[in-house]
């Protein structure tokens, strides 16, 4: 702005920020020919620059509420009801990987749905219908 416009510096900031906060009270104007080619490139530019801005600090408020859900749900005990949500399979003991589960659902990590399509891609590989993957099963599978 102070060289394109010729505004001395103090003029050259405040038409900056007042453009960029989209105030712009209209007490200053781009003139010439190389300023308003100049706005138009600044204020596409800044705008972009303080929307991400605030979508920096969105995220980062997101994932400290995040952090804390899973210090909470971490910091828990396992409860009778915990427990019977946790036994998927309902066989009356709560195995490592239902308990990964069970936590990975309970912090919101992972959804039901989620859940449901890995079973099925895990179910497709499944050719002997055994309850593992072999390496057989997924030779077999890519032929």
């Amino acid at each position: 702005m102070h060289f394109v416009e010729r505004l001395d510096l103090l003029d050259s900031f405040y038409l900056s920020v007042m453009s960029v906060t989209t105030v712009g009270y209209g007490d200053r104007a781009f003139k010439s020919l190389p300023g308003r080619v100049f706005a138009s490139v600044w204020l596409l530019v800044s705008t972009l620059a303080v929307a991400r801005a605030f979508l920096y600090l969105t995220e980062l408020r997101v994932e400290r509420r995040h952090r804390r859900m899973a210090q909470w749900v971490l910091g828990q005990d396992m409860t009778v009801s915990q427990f019977l949500a946790a036994d998927i399979d309902n066989n009356g003991f709560v195995t490592k990987s239902e308990f990964v589960v069970y936590k990975l659902k309970e912090m919101g990590k992972v959804t039901e749905k989620d859940i449901l399509q890995i079973c099925k891609q895990f179910e497709r590989l499944d050719e002997g219908n055994c309850g593992k993957i072999t390496l057989a099963d997924l030779m077999e599978s890519h032929h």
